[in-house]
């Protein structure tokens, strides 16, 4: 849950009480990538490419 609104690796680490040493592995064991995650991140892209700077997105 805490990867879905983007905390840190850092910040997980800490409130999951892993150690600096296996906090890598034990992301990889227990995190895993979610639909919302990978919609998150299509959408950010998305933007990136084809919303030009400067503009933004009307929400009439």
């Amino acid at each position: 849950m805490l990867l879905i609104p983007g905390v840190p690796d850092v910040v997980i680490d800490s409130i999951m009480g892993w150690e600096p040493g296996g906090a890598a592995r034990m992301r990889a064991r227990y995190m895993h990538v979610t639909g919302v995650m990978l919609r998150k991140v299509a959408q950010q892209v998305g933007d990136a490419l084809w919303m030009p700077s400067g503009s933004e997105e009307k929400t009439d």
